[in-house]
């Protein structure tokens, strides 16, 4: 088979993808690298949360497979990239690459209407927005702000608080996608109120108003977060993909120069979703 095409615009990505949304919500108009396609199996390059990009692999198993061996980091723009993602079904064919730091993890949706959201319960309240410093702060005492970035684009957070006292019980972020559609990114619950359903809540007001400026709102989990795949899947949010991750080895040399093997990508994708409970 022959190698990978470069495909030539954000619209010719969009067709090859097929209408596939974790491509349609997450990768925006200005291209990071030129797009590679190899029969139904389609490469482009994706920004997460933490503002690292790596590559991503879609499309039919044999075409990934064929894609993936080929010579694909001999096209332009793809010669120092580290980081791959591919549906987790193929581990497998990572490992076999060398690709190392492996984190499997998924990728879900929703649109507007789709969510089972409920009324907020008796003492408690919702603040539709809050200072960053003060969720920070908060953030920091009761989880980690390690996987927030310093400035997202779009960066908004909601809270929740005691009614009566107003205490701060829980607070969520949430940024823009590179194509616009609304990213769960951060969800952080005050220790001592755990287990108590404030997760829930705090997820429904991020995307209550994820969906008043957004299309889509989108989130990614860690494949052994079960109690959180659980929470989103019984609030309405689609699974689009079940995901691996991880880190490729350097680039052959070319024309007798080793390519550089700068990290475009974190160590583990799975990494960026741990953030959210």
């Amino acid at each position: 088979m022959p190698g990978p095409t470069p495909l030539s615009s954000y619209a010719a990505l969009l067709a090859a993808a097929a209408g596939d949304p974790f491509v349609e919500h997450e990768v925006g108009p200005d291209l990071l690298a030129p797009p590679l396609a190899l029969g139904g199996a389609v490469l482009y390059r994706r920004m997460t949360q933490l503002g690292f990009t790596g590559a991503v692999c879609l499309g039919p198993a044999p075409d990934v497979r064929a894609l993936l061996r080929s010579e694909w980091r001999g096209h332009p723009g793809w010669a120092a990239e580290r980081s791959i993602t591919v549906e987790a079904t193929h581990r497998g064919l990572l490992e076999d690459l060398g690709v190392r730091g492996l984190g499997e993890w998924h990728t879900m949706s929703a649109l507007p209407g789709q969510l089972d959201l409920r009324p907020v319960p008796a003492g408690v309240m919702v603040e539709r927005t809050l200072a960053r410093d003060v969720a920070r702060a908060f953030v920091g005492e009761h989880h980690t702000a390690r996987w927030i970035t310093p400035d997202p684009e779009g960066e908004m957070w909601v809270a929740v608080r005691a009614r009566g006292t107003g205490e701060l019980l829980g607070t969520g972020l949430a940024a823009y996608t590179p194509s616009g559609a609304t990213r769960l990114t951060s969800i952080a619950i005050h220790r001592d109120r755990r287990c108590q359903g404030l997760g829930r809540l705090v997820t429904q007001a991020l995307a209550e108003v994820g969906f008043e400026r957004s299309p889509a709102v989108v989130l990614g989990v860690d494949q052994d977060n079960i109690v959180g795949r659980t929470l989103y899947a019984a609030m309405g949010f689609r699974l689009d993909h079940e995901l691996v991750s991880g880190i490729l080895p350097p680039a052959a040399p070319v024309s007798g120069r080793r390519v550089a093997s700068t990290a475009t990508g974190t160590t583990r994708e799975s990494q960026r979703q741990r953030g959210l409970p």
